[in-house]
């Protein structure tokens, strides 16, 4: 016998109207993130437990109360992985138009095909959002079926202030430019792009430089967490 609500509804329309699960970032990666062989020393399964310093900073992303989260750490220490387990959660659980910004458009071209484009494709939980037609998966943007990430350089003005966004990503802060050309500072810039939404959320990281550098002032403001 066929029920009433499977007549009516698709596989696909009840899978998009199934509430997100109550879990956190590393509860996520933990359960769904792989490691890309190209990029990581230790390609395969993601385990929280190795990168225990993580799990409190991808955490807060979940937290409703935090709005702003700002990651200052030596090189080579997970920071980026962790930044995109946060990307890979909200593709899957909690989807809304994203910009991911990297300090040059090379680098965010790069970024987008060695290492979150293998995020996603070694992922069931996020290969499913992904659209039969590969022309949406572009170097600078992609086009999911309920949301788009977009890439861009700190130092392309129009990419970072043309359209509205509700989650905003961006790595390695001390290396980008403080002004484009006649424009306004590029992270202030990204950041106009999100006033429109309530819930919005940023995440900023960076290697630190110097005492005057962005990622220390800015993790001056914050409440200091180690």
């Amino acid at each position: 016998m066929i029920s009433s609500k499977s007549r009516i509804w698709t596989v696909r329309e009840r899978e998009a109207w199934k509430r997100p699960e109550r879990i956190t970032v590393s509860q996520w990666s933990d359960r769904f993130r792989h490691l890309n062989p190209v990029s990581s020393a230790e390609p395969g399964k993601w385990k929280t437990s190795r990168t225990p310093y993580l799990q409190g900073v991808m955490d807060a992303f979940t937290d409703p109360a935090v709005e702003e989260i700002t990651i200052m750490a030596a090189s080579q220490v997970g920071k980026t992985e962790a930044m995109l387990n946060m990307l890979g959660f909200v593709i899957d659980q909690d989807p809304g138009p994203t910009l991911l910004v990297l300090p040059r458009s090379d680098d965010a071209k790069s970024v987008s095909h060695n290492r979150v484009r293998p995020m996603i494709e070694s992922s069931q939980a996020l290969l499913k959002y992904v659209p039969e037609n590969s022309d949406d998966l572009t170097k600078l943007e992609y086009h999911f079926d309920r949301m788009v990430l977009y890439f861009a350089g700190s130092n392309s003005p129009a990419d970072l202030a043309s359209r509205p966004i509700r989650y905003l990503f961006l790595d390695e802060v001390d290396k980008y430019p403080r002004f484009s050309g006649r424009e306004a500072d590029p992270i202030k810039l990204a950041q106009e792009r999100q006033k429109t939404f309530w819930n919005r959320k940023t995440v900023k990281v960076s290697t630190p430089t110097t005492r005057e550098g962005y990622i220390f002032r800015e993790y001056e403001k914050s409440d200091q967490r180690r």
